[in-house]
């Protein structure tokens, strides 16, 4: 008997789950590489009794597979999600959030870092993880590169570093009502600062890796970018992770993290201002202060039995502990580090209601608040600070902050690393749900949206079909369909996180029997903290973030083999979206 998911995703059955639930095995006598994949039939006993209670489904391999109907594209607000009213954290309407420049943006000159410990070849030595840098109040200014993955057919990597200097700016003047912002977030019910607090400090960013090995025998990367979890969400249990099982609340007191459910029917605030919030400073207490995790909906945790195969692929590949999401949030800014290595200081998604939220480039009238490609580093250092101490000096720290923001069209003349690529010969193709446009970020790129590179742009049900027949580019981009992509409550649709991974192990298994598996690196995150808890403080680069964890799982033949009995590792390594790139 298979098991079935607790709910059905309304979309098409996913064929691909027929094929077998048994990772392929690889063996390459010279790499030493003879460990068995995942067997995803391998069951605990909760998830043998609920199968007796669901009863056999038919042939399909995959033990959470259901098929489910076709529905059309609904309409999706701004951020992805309904947001009745704002308690302390988002601003509405006008909410501002921030991102990191890799063109001008002078916040922190920090190189991107490649996923170097997870590629492993003969002659590469292993690196001893870095130990956790000292905290400090405010980091270096400085702007983030943009690292190019380029000449992979070679088995040469090419880095293109796109920096620029800072500059001094004139005064800031804020286009926003900064001060409506800032009071409207406020919320009386859940501001409660203990006495006592010591104060706020942040650690800055760790010291570069080691130089890429000159051969890397990976010609093909995936980037697999899903939506609003943390790693203590998802892997706070797993062994030997830096994970937690209980989490802190503003009051000081600690609470356990609950059972996650399947479905999430709410949706916990994730923006800019609740990232910050959620942070607070480095105490990592404020996830119950944010518009919809007043009652701790945010504090809660799946584990082995919940999400197997995650803990499958994570006891034979790489699981990376230390992946932090790019900025504080949401989905545009942290989606444009995953093509670009900045967000061109945006710092929040869409502010125009009154279309669908991915048409960018295509609406004249749309608009996203960003800090200025240019600020003085006395600039940079003050907001800094004020990100450190908001929970102390609310709302005149985030009205300060507020003050540097300005509108600008999501429309935007900059470059990306699908551009590079083109111009190095490369192929890319970047997979998008028609369901979900918010994540079509390459909509928001002039360069791309109005020349022919927009061919590469395509729809995400396509993506298994490339990998069956051979068409699968260099470097895919995959936001996956919108019933497959975990977000919690989408308008209209309940979102499984159990159907999410089904889809995820359907990818798995279509590479795995194809030939790309021998020469193909999957990366797979979610892309923003969605108001989950998570214990680890993240390094302050810059204005931007770093935000909150994500679970990341690296997945390929390369992977380097760790202490697990099954052959897969933990990095302890600090990376970001833009680490990625640089690979």
């Amino acid at each position: 008997m298979v098991r079935q998911c607790p709910v059905d995703p309304p979309d098409r059955p996913l064929e691909e789950l027929r094929v077998t639930a048994t990772v392929a095995h690889v063996a390459d006598p010279q790499l030493g590489d003879d460990r068995p994949r995942p067997d995803h039939d391998r069951r605990d006993e909760v998830q043998q009794e609920r199968d007796e209670a669901a009863g056999p489904i038919g042939k399909l391999s995959s033990p959470r597979s259901r098929p489910v109907e076709e529905v059309v594209p609904r309409h999706i607000d701004h951020d992805g999600h309904v947001r009745p009213r704002l308690v302390r954290g988002d601003l509405g309407r006008d909410r501002h959030r921030t991102q990191r420049l890799p063109t001008g943006l002078v916040t922190g000159s920090f190189p991107a870092r490649p996923f170097l410990v997870t590629v492993e070849v003969p002659t590469h030595t292993p690196r001893v993880p870095a130990p956790h840098p000292p905290r400090a109040d405010v980091a270096r200014p400085g702007g983030r590169s943009l690292g190019v993955l380029a000449a992979l057919l070679v088995a040469v990597v090419i880095a293109i570093a796109c920096t620029s200097g800072s500059g001094p700016t004139t005064s800031p003047s804020p286009t926003f009502n900064a001060v409506a912002a800032a009071t409207e977030g406020y919320s009386e019910k859940t501001f409660s600062i203990p006495p006592n607090r010591p104060p706020a400090s942040r650690p800055t960013a760790p010291p570069p890796p080691a130089a890429l090995p000159a051969h890397v025998p990976i010609k093909h990367v995936i980037f697999i970018v899903k939506e609003n979890r943390t790693f203590d969400h998802y892997f706070g249990k797993y062994p030997g992770a830096d994970g937690t099982t209980v989490g802190k609340l503003l009051d000081g007191t600690t609470v356990p993290l609950t059972p996650a459910s399947d479905v999430t029917t709410t949706s916990i605030t994730h923006g800019y201002w609740s990232g910050l919030f959620s942070i607070d400073g480095g105490r990592m207490d404020g996830f119950n202060t944010i518009l919809g995790g007043e009652q701790l909906q945010g504090y809660t945790q799946f584990d082995r039995p919940t999400i197997p195969h995650y803990f499958d692929y994570a006891d034979r590949f790489v699981l990376a502990d230390h992946l932090f999401t790019s900025e504080y949030g949401p989905t545009l800014p942290e989606h444009l580090y995953t093509v670009a290595a900045s967000s061109f200081g945006i710092m929040d998604n869409k502010t125009h209601h009154t279309d669908l939220p991915g048409r960018y480039c295509d609406d004249p009238h749309s608009s996203v608040p960003a800090f200025p490609q240019k600020m003085s580093v006395s600039a940079q250092r003050r907001i800094m600070r004020l990100q450190n101490h908001l929970t102390d000096d609310h709302p005149k720290a985030m009205f300060a902050i507020s003050g540097y923001l300005k509108k600008v069209r999501a429309c935007l003349q900059i470059p990306s690393l699908p551009e590079k690529l083109s111009q190095a010969g490369i192929s890319w193709r970047f997979y998008n749900s028609p369901q979900f446009p918010i994540g079509n970020v390459l909509l928001a790129f002039r360069r791309i949206r109005f020349t022919s590179l927009w061919n590469n742009v395509v729809e995400s049900d396509t993506f298994l079909n490339d990998i069956r027949d051979g068409n699968l580019a260099q470097v895919s981009w995959v936001n996956p369909p919108a019933p497959y992509n975990e977000h919690p409550m989408l308008p209209h649709r309940d979102q499984s996180v159990c159907a999410g991974e089904n889809w995820s192990v359907a990818v798995m298994n279509a590479l795995q029997e194809s030939p790309y598996w021998r020469s193909t690196a999957v990366v797979m995150v979610w892309d923003d903290f969605g108001g989950f808890y998570d214990h680890v403080d993240p390094p302050q680069y810059d204005i931007m973030g770093l935000g909150a964890r994500s679970p990341a799982l690296i997945m390929s033949p390369w992977t380097r083999r760790g202490s697990n009995p099954k052959g897969g590792s933990i990095d302890h390594h600090t990376y970001e979206f833009s680490s990625v790139l640089r690979f």
